[in-house]
């Protein structure tokens, strides 16, 4: 079966490691699978392989997403038997394509928080399936289309990070450490995390790294800095966070729009309970009271009062470590997941194949 990937941009987001990731492993593993990518560049190598269809389309970075140039002449050139459309701006070209190759099943993602705007709206509609990394993205869009219902399915994302980076059960020592991984954007909200932490008792002794670059990381600098915690808050960029979750005793997000966070899962799987507003499918990512602590949004009370048993508990904090690591190995193996969500397109598109000869 021969399935192509489309992304605009290889940026260092999880929906891009997930769908360079998926390319590959459906390479080893029986499939011809391709990646078209819009625009070159990016923070996220795309290794090619022998005999690989990965390409970029344009020819230099035009820092366009959304121009896809020979996009068209080169999905001929490689003949799928299933589109699947990765990240919002891919799906711009969804019904366009569909028109173009009526015998082509096109399969749409949703792996974002955030709500669609209006031609993904379409393109949702238009799919022949749809593919989401969280219960709550799936439940949302049925709300939004009842009609679109049936043809989604939930995989989740599969943890990246390599078999070797094995779960350590957390032992408490002082100061507490927390961790938050995320991209500095307004919906990221650390701003928020610094003030809960700002707001501490004295008694509790911790530190905070927050790791991330992007364009609220400067406001976030001058906030720690006017609240005199630099000695407590130290911000780091880095596109491999792994060392540092074994560094540290709890991952935290203050998020108000997410998807399936990759970060929470690489945080359950090296052994860190986490501590996360409910959002979208955050709440997916652990066992609520079990291997983290699912916060009302906004509660920075409740949030707070997490922090602080954690930080006065050593045997839960070690309970809750243990349980993260067996959690997240049930639910967000990659081999797994990855075996799943290449049975769902195979599936999609074997339906779209029957109907379409009838």
């Amino acid at each position: 079966m021969r399935i192509l990937f489309l992304q605009d941009h290889l940026r260092i987001g999880g929906t891009e490691k997930q769908t360079v990731a998926l390319a590959q492993f459906g390479q080893k593993n029986g499939y011809q699978t391709g990646l078209l990518v819009f625009r070159p560049g990016g923070a996220l190598p795309m290794r090619e392989t022998p005999g690989s269809y990965f390409k970029t389309l344009q020819p230099f970075n035009t820092h366009i997403d959304e121009w896809a140039p020979g996009l068209i002449r080169n999905i001929k050139d490689f003949s799928p038997d299933a589109i699947v459309f990765m990240g919002k701006v891919a799906h711009l070209y969804l019904e366009r394509l569909k028109s173009y190759f009526p015998n082509t099943a096109m399969i749409a993602t949703f792996r974002s928080g955030k709500k669609p705007v209006p031609y993904y709206l379409r393109a949702l509609s238009a799919s022949h399936g749809i593919l989401t990394n969280n219960k709550a993205e799936e439940r949302k869009l049925s709300q939004l289309n009842e009609s679109s219902a049936a043809k989604i399915q939930t995989i989740h994302n599969g943890c990246l990070l390599p078999k070797i980076a094995l779960g350590t059960p957390r032992t408490l020592t002082s100061p507490l450490r927390i961790i938050y991984v995320a991209m500095f954007r307004p919906q990221k909200n650390q701003a928020e995390l610094i003030t809960i932490l700002s707001k501490l008792p004295p008694s509790i002794n911790w530190t905070c790294t927050l790791v991330g670059t992007g364009k609220t990381l400067n406001t976030c600098k001058q906030l720690v800095k006017s609240l005199r915690l630099e000695k407590r808050i130290r911000f780091l960029a880095t596109p491999d966070p792994q060392p540092l979750y074994y560094e540290h005793h709890i991952a935290v997000s203050t998020s108000d729009k997410e998807g399936l966070p990759n970060s929470l899962i690489e945080a359950q799987w090296t052994g860190l309970p986490v501590i996360a507003y409910l959002v979208n499918g955050v709440g997916d990512c652990f066992e609520d009271s079990v291997s983290g602590f699912g916060i009302p949004f906004g509660d920075q009370q409740a949030f707070s009062d997490a922090l602080q048993l954690l930080a006065s508990s050593p045997e839960r904090l070690n309970e809750m470590s243990k349980s993260a690591i067996s959690f997240s190995r049930k639910q967000f193996n990659f081999e797994d997941r990855s075996r799943d969500f290449f049975l769902a397109v195979k599936q999609v598109q074997s339906s779209f194949g029957s109907k379409e000869n009838r």
